[in-house]
């Protein structure tokens, strides 16, 4: 496991990506959103890493736990007002990215968030320090990854739905083909059904498992 200390960032290369793909992907899934957002890992360029390789879960902990404009009613601050001048929109959201943006510890997730699930660009609102235009520009740049992480998101659902799906495939072979008023070939083949089905589901549990640790 990598140290937070030994990674964390350094004053004065805020400039820059240092962070690896494998030490930010390890440090999104070693450590809570608490510690992250606390060793300055969700803001910066270090924090666009690390919250690229975060779950939408993680994101929504970290907005709704850490973010300057969780405990503010003052929602209006983030979005252009009907019928407000373009020019005076800009004015207002640049105060608004200084006073809450610019200090947020974990402006990264609250960006990658907004571009893994924009809104309609009529909606769209200032999202970590960045403007509507911009969060634009990225999310047209950066589609590959942004579907790749949406697929991410997804997958633990899908495989839990394929997991349970398995185990009713199980319950209704061994209910079903394995009394003893069925033929012997067919209770066989039921038999062979029935094992074949515990092996799947048997594999499905062992992928989940060792994707989340519980075994080596």
């Amino acid at each position: 496991m990598t140290s937070m200390t030994a990674a964390r960032p350094t004053q004065g290369a805020t400039d820059q990506i240092r962070l690896t793909d494998d030490v930010a992907r390890e440090l999104a899934s070693s450590y809570p959103v608490a510690e992250l957002a606390g060793a300055g890992y969700l803001a910066g360029p270090d924090g666009h890493a690390v919250a690229g390789q975060m779950r939408e879960p993680q994101l929504n902990d970290a907005v709704r736990q850490f973010g300057r404009c969780s405990d503010t009613n003052d929602v209006n601050a983030f979005y252009q007002r009907e019928e407000e001048q373009d020019e005076e929109w800009r004015e207002r959201r640049e105060r608004t990215i200084a006073q809450y943006c610019a200090p947020c510890p974990i402006a990264a997730a609250c960006l990658e968030l907004a571009l893994r699930y924009p809104e309609e660009p009529r909606d769209l609102a200032v999202r970590g320090g960045t403007t509507e235009e911009s969060q634009l520009a990225r999310v047209a740049a950066e589609t590959m990854r942004l579907s790749a992480a949406r697929g991410r998101d997804r997958a633990p659902g899908e495989q839990r739905a394929e997991r349970l799906t398995a185990a009713r495939e199980v319950q209704t072979l061994a209910r079903t083909h394995i009394g003893l008023s069925v033929e012997p070939k067919y209770r066989n083949k039921n038999h062979a059904d029935t094992r074949a089905a515990v092996s799947r589901l048997k594999e499905l549990q062992g992928q989940h498992r060792r994707a989340t640790g519980w075994a080596a």
